[in-house]
């Protein structure tokens, strides 16, 4: 499992070097960030969306809350993160939102939710390309557990490498996922499931919808 703290403080290094702006969360620009976002309000706009409840899983600032409260759906919103000093930030600028200091993996709540959704969280590599797939395993069957309705989550495509800097390739700091690494895990909680690579050429997004 990743060390928690190495990961707080990748998190919080980029954040005392940016400040409150999407590259203290590693993104590369505002737009791929709301692009990832709309995908997400798809899967919501599949189903009957009033009056929803959602958990964001690595939920950074809480842009995704803005984003959605823009959409008007009428909805709670649940964020969790693991760093304390973005989720502080995330307090202030979202009042109206809930947050917490919550790992999904460590803390055994099970509050539900209709929809649960992790961008990005997924794709800064802490550990070996066995570890790192068996953590993304983990978090899409718990995620899946916490859901009522369906789980949306992203990650960096591996069809899009010819895109990435060669220094990262060299420091293997982003993971990029292959869809069959994490197809059978998919397959085994639900037969119904979209995989959505249709948007961005190194991106891509999986829609884990629960058995009717």
């Amino acid at each position: 499992m990743v060390d928690k703290n190495h990961q707080i403080k990748y998190y919080e290094d980029l954040l005392e070097r940016h400040g409150d702006t999407f590259l203290s969360l590693d993104w590369n620009s505002q737009d791929s960030q709301k692009l990832r976002f709309k995908i997400f309000a798809d899967l919501v706009k599949m189903f009957d969306n009033n009056k929803i409840s959602v958990l964001d899983v690595g939920c950074g600032f809480g842009d995704f809350y803005a984003y959605f409260e823009r959409q008007n759906y009428k909805f709670s919103y649940m964020g969790y993160d693991v760093s304390p000093k973005i989720l502080s930030i995330a307090k202030k600028k979202y009042p109206k939102a809930s947050f917490e200091l919550y790992n999904i993996m460590e803390d055994k709540n099970f509050k539900k939710y209709d929809f649960v959704f992790c961008s990005g969280a997924l794709n800064i590599c802490f550990d070996s390309r066995e570890e790192h797939l068996k953590i993304i395993h983990s978090m899409l069957i718990r995620m899946y557990e916490l859901c009522n309705i369906a789980v949306g989550v992203n990650f960096l495509s591996s069809q899009a490498l010819y895109y990435v800097k060669e220094e990262d390739l060299i420091n293997k700091q982003y993971f990029y996922t292959k869809v069959e690494d994490v197809l059978p895990c998919v397959r085994s909680l639900t037969g119904r499931y979209v995989v959505r690579h249709d948007y961005h050429p190194g991106d891509f997004t999986i829609y884990l919808m629960k058995r009717s």
